[in-house]
């Protein structure tokens, strides 16, 4: 995979730089952690959607 270094967006390119902040919190994981963290926090959504029925 190749990898871009970018710089982060400015601050009045809002959509792109919240783009920009979510690949680099997970720049570095592994498929495995990055789908395990995914289905954790899916769990987590589904929980709360029931409490709050």
């Amino acid at each position: 995979m190749t990898v871009l270094s970018v710089g982060r967006p400015g601050m009045f390119n809002m959509r792109d730089r919240a783009k920009w902040d979510a690949w680099k919190a997970v720049e570095g994981k592994s498929q495995e952690e990055a789908m395990g963290d995914y289905i954790t926090k899916v769990k987590q959504l589904q929980e709360e959607a029931a409490a709050s029925a």
